[in-house]
């Protein structure tokens, strides 16, 4: 029976935690390296159940077939819109509209749901781990909550999974990435528990950081002074979709460009990420990401909002009072989230050589050939080592920054196509 010692053996942890918050015998705890927090097994109390494999997104996700790829990775669609919140306050701290909490909110309030887990904390000292929440302790006040805004490092659900074994009747409403939301699934079928008192809300993700950005970046902006939380997009430096906002110890907090943050993602990201086709949580009940289409945008922020189930539908009603909503085309918000590029990620997945021979993507037609990818994914993963080693080795990140920015030398382009030529149609003949 597999465990997930074989995930972390192949570099598929996602660091979720869920694994260790479905262990009926709590044998498994963490350890860091290369950025992430994994598990580790202890092989005298393990008795081999195989509930922590059958959790683990790490080990590939099965699709429901469509026509295209797009449509199979784009999940179930029932309606589409954009849409943000009415409250000015809390479209004011959220990262973009404010969906996700007004939704929470008013389900709270309401008691159409007991509780949420969600994040409370900017600082990424130590995992991000996800809490409950229920009515009376969830936005009391949205200027001073700590619930808003993304993270984009991943996030320990074990106390989540502990507590849905322990509290199977209680209504839940649960907020993650794709990763997230399909392990905790795998949980509640694999307990029997019935599926409609959950709510799923999923986050549209285009890929995480691995935990050693953060030193990256303390190193780079706040040499001399901590890094104690850091907001990864925030609009008081002029409007969605918001710079980062870094608070060093002793100092006055201050502002890095956006565009720092997206260069860094190709260096700082755990390798099971270059696999994943979810950008758009296709499990989830309700998807929610940035809005990029174009229409409905603002400095104020806005959604992209897909609902997919009955019960998603229902909660989208409920709250529908407290925000505003525009709607539009499926087709226009998987041209905004670049859907076609983040299907290179099953190609990559198919090159990835795994010891059960895995497929990351099952069901998602395949329309090109992998092996076209293979230069693309080897780049990728030589990024990725700079950045997963860069707390024992910065040298590392540096050289291969130098390597990426390094300008093409075209004669020596010129000689490689020249001899590539002689090799197929000369020295052959």
């Amino acid at each position: 029976m597999y465990t997930v010692a074989s995930t972390v053996e192949q570099g598929l942890c996602c660091s979720c935690g869920i694994c260790k918050g479905v262990c009926p015998k709590n044998c498994i705890t963490y350890h860091r390296e290369h950025g992430l927090f994994l598990p580790l097994i202890d092989s005298e109390t393990c008795i081999s159940c195989g509930l922590c494999a059958n959790a683990c997104p790490g080990l590939g996700h099965a699709y429901e077939p469509k026509a295209t790829a797009a449509d199979t990775v784009s999940g179930e669609v029932i309606d589409c819109c954009n849409a943000w919140s009415r409250d000015p306050d809390l479209r004011h701290v959220s990262a973009s509209g404010g969906v996700v909490s007004t939704i929470v909110s008013t389900l709270l309030k309401s008691g159409t749901y007991d509780s949420v887990f969600t994040l409370d904390s900017y600082d990424y000292r130590d995992v991000l781990k996800a809490r409950r929440y229920t009515a009376e302790d969830y936005c009391i006040d949205w200027k001073k909550s700590s619930t808003p805004k993304s993270r984009y490092l991943p996030v320990s659900h074990e106390e989540t999974v502990s507590y849905i074994r322990a509290h199977r009747s209680e209504r839940i409403i649960i907020i993650g990435t794709s990763c997230a939301i399909r392990g905790i699934q795998s949980v509640i079928e694999g307990l029997a528990l019935p599926r409609e008192q959950y709510l799923f809300i999923g986050l549209f993700c285009d890929k995480v950081f691995n935990y050693n950005v953060l030193q990256y970046w303390n190193h780079t902006y706040s040499p001399d002074s901590v890094i104690e939380q850091l907001h990864f997009k925030n609009k008081e430096s002029g409007g969605w979709p918001g710079d980062m906002k870094l608070f060093p110890s002793e100092k006055e907090p201050f502002y890095a460009p956006l565009s720092d943050r997206a260069r860094a993602k190709a260096y700082f990201m755990p390798e099971r990420c270059l696999y994943c086709a979810d950008k758009l949580n296709a499990c989830a009940d309700i998807s929610v990401g940035d809005n990029y289409t174009g229409k409905d945008e603002s400095k104020l922020g806005s959604n992209s909002v897909i609902l997919r189930t009955k019960i998603g539908k229902q909660a989208w009603e409920a709250a529908l009072p407290n925000l505003e909503s525009r709607e539009v085309p499926l087709g226009d918000i998987q041209k905004a989230q670049a859907l076609d590029m983040r299907l290179n990620n099953v190609y990559f997945g198919d090159l990835k050589t795994t010891s059960e021979d895995i497929d990351l993507n099952r069901g998602v037609p395949r329309e090109k050939a992998a092996d076209a990818y293979k230069k693309a994914w080897k780049v990728e993963l030589q990024r990725l080592s700079s950045g997963a080693t860069y707390d024992s080795d910065p040298s590392k990140l540096g050289k291969q920054i130098k390597r990426d920015n390094r300008k093409p030398n075209k004669l020596l382009h010129f000689f490689r196509r020249a001899l590539g030529y002689i090799k197929r149609h000369v020295i052959k003949h």
